[in-house]
């Protein structure tokens, strides 16, 4: 599975020794969120995966940045400004690179589903004396080196398949089914994080 791994990268990347050219060789869509280059590399992922019916799992991190305390506000903010919904715990879903990955997935017969995965993290930290610490994720380095992950912290992961067909058809419609599919993210996360403080198991 992880050798048809495909996921979106931001295209500064390709300027990173071997990383970054690995990254392109790979097929991995490098993306710069100026539509006008972004169309052009989507059509580059896409043409194998249509053209040679390459089994793939192509992985999109829908906010397109690191969750922040900081990037949330913003989030708020701009969410208040234009009328959408308030999220809780995630940044609002950019849906360009969405709609045009369903758009040219339904053009390939052996790609049948979109799959929804929500993931939460807590921490047990001394510092705050034994308490668990929601979304608290370890890092690149404590994922490696520590022996006993599950001693400091917990994760809970969601799965939701949906099938293509049953997605709309409409650029709208795919805008508004990802702004439902976050919101309901977001209480998802709450109901756990709720869960966490009455000490509830995950």
């Amino acid at each position: 599975m992880l050798g048809r791994c495909r996921w979106f990268a931001k295209s500064q990347l390709k300027k990173v020794p071997f990383l970054g050219w690995g990254l392109w060789a790979m097929g991995m869509p490098l993306v710069t969120r100026d539509w006008t280059h972004d169309s052009q590399e989507m059509d580059r992922v896409f043409r194998g995966i249509k053209k040679y019916n390459w089994p793939t799992w192509l992985i999109s991190y829908s906010e397109a940045t690191r969750y922040t305390p900081e990037k949330y506000a913003e989030t708020l903010a701009w969410c208040k400004a234009h009328g959408r919904p308030l999220p809780q715990h995630t940044l609002y879903p950019r849906t360009r690179g969405f709609i045009t990955t369903v758009q040219q997935l339904r053009e390939t017969p052996h790609v049948k589903a979109v799959y929804d995965l929500t993931i939460a993290y807590a921490e047990k930290r001394p510092s705050s004396g034994e308490k668990w610490v929601f979304l608290a994720a370890p890092d690149m380095w404590q994922s490696l080196s520590e022996p006993r992950l599950e001693r400091r912290w917990k994760c809970h992961v969601h799965v939701e398949r949906y099938p293509l067909k049953l997605l709309p058809e409409t650029e709208e419609g795919l805008k508004q089914w990802l702004e439902v599919k976050w919101i309901e993210k977001g209480v998802r996360l709450e109901q756990l994080r709720q869960r966490l403080l009455a000490g509830q198991a995950w």
